[in-house]
């Protein structure tokens, strides 16, 4: 009876430990799941604010009115269109000179 009593009281000593360390690991992981969570919302939050500030941006009326502005776009000329046998053969790769960008000239305000 004796070693009966020893043995479950060492079982029981052991399953305590067991549980102490199960119950502190099971915390630690609920709180990475709560951090992952909150991050998956914070993620979810910034695509919602993005898919919104990319529909603005691409509105129709908006690009239509930035091109006005600042690209002065008209009818292509049709002499302009030429098959791709017509077209001068492409420069060298080290012919390249680097030469200054033109930038794009503001149309007055009306």
């Amino acid at each position: 009876m004796r070693q009966t009593t020893i043995f479950t009281l060492l079982v029981a000593a052991v399953m305590s430990v067991a549980l102490f360390f199960l119950k502190y690991e099971v915390t630690h992981l609920e709180e990475e799941l709560d951090k992952l969570n909150r991050a998956i919302d914070q993620n979810q939050e910034a695509m919602h604010v993005l898919r919104a500030e990319w529909g603005h941006l691409t509105e129709i009326e908006r690009v239509r009115a930035l091109s006005h502005r600042y690209l002065d776009l008209g009818p292509t000329n049709p002499l302009r269109i030429v098959t791709i046998d017509e077209l001068p053969p492409a420069p060298e790769a080290n012919s390249f000179v680097s030469a200054p960008v033109p930038q794009p000239q503001k149309k007055a305000a009306r």
